[in-house]
């Protein structure tokens, strides 16, 4: 889902205020448009838009339809709107390229929204309004990515997940929005990948006991080999307990995020990726 009711009204910065009009009626039906759209009287500015839509052709009538469809959740109609803006190239066919990346997240397809947007900020990347809406897509592609139990609870289940999250932080980061939620989130998100990755035993008493066990063994082994001038037992002592210890580290030393997901997997109703 979209993050922030600003994801689908922020794009509009990138129109500037001193266009031309040549249709002055048609105009000021889109100018009340967008005034309704910010405030979120969304029949009202649906009814403004489609007003300067019936006596202009202008693609940017139809991406401010397209943002009211785009906040109804009515993904199709949204992307039908946006399709219909792109023909025109310039800045409305901009403005509809950003709205499809919408669509995609909404559709839980933030991932394929992110490639897009990088491309875009690729070809503008002192944009900060494009800046923003790629962060912000890094920020869904992280949360859709992961495993989601019942109470909406997003849990690492995979290296892939680890992955992606990792990425996100770092780009939401390197792109420098001024956004502090986003910003926030991304620091949280590294967290989480950094408390992931640390090493822990699990089950931590059983592990710790044979481990304990295992070179208690080997020292008195090799003390006694040494007391009974024996090499071979020396030899064998040392080789067993290294082999033994090596079978306990691999069975019970887990990643946290592999012992958290194993603790959650009852919980998990949507797998990630």
């Amino acid at each position: 889902m979209l993050r922030t009711w600003q994801d689908v009204i922020v794009k509009w910065q990138l129109v500037p205020d001193d266009q031309p009009v040549d249709q002055p009626d048609a105009r000021l039906h889109a100018d009340r448009g967008r005034s309704a759209l910010v405030a979120g009287r969304l029949d009202e500015a649906l009814a403004e838009f489609e007003a300067a839509a019936a006596l202009r052709a202008d693609p940017l009538d139809r991406v401010g339809v397209g943002d009211v469809y785009l906040a109804r959740g009515g993904w199709h109609s949204a992307e039908e709107n946006y399709q219909a803006a792109l023909p025109s190239g310039g800045l409305a066919a901009l403005l509809a390229q950003v709205g499809l990346a919408l669509v995609k997240i909404g559709q839980g397809q933030a991932a394929s929204a992110v490639a897009d947007l990088e491309l875009l900020v690729a070809d503008r990347p002192s944009d900060p309004t494009l800046r923003y809406y790629l962060a912000s897509a890094w920020f869904s592609a992280a949360d859709q990515c992961r495993s989601r139990t019942a109470d909406d609870v997003l849990v690492i289940t995979s290296e892939a997940q680890l992955r992606i999250c990792e990425d996100a932080g770092r780009r939401i980061l390197a792109l420098e929005t001024g956004d502090t939620e986003l910003e926030r989130g991304a620091d949280h998100l590294l967290s989480e990948v950094a408390a992931g990755r640390r090493w822990a035993w699990s089950p931590e008493g059983i592990a710790v006991s044979l481990a304990v066990l295992i070179v208690a063994l080997g020292l008195i082994t090799v003390v006694a080999g040494g007391l009974l001038d024996n090499l071979v037992l020396v030899f064998a002592g040392v080789v067993a307990g290294a082999a033994l210890l090596f079978v306990v580290v691999h069975r019970f030393r887990r990643q946290t995020w592999r012992r958290r997901a194993t603790e959650m997997a009852p919980h998990i109703v949507r797998q990630g990726v």
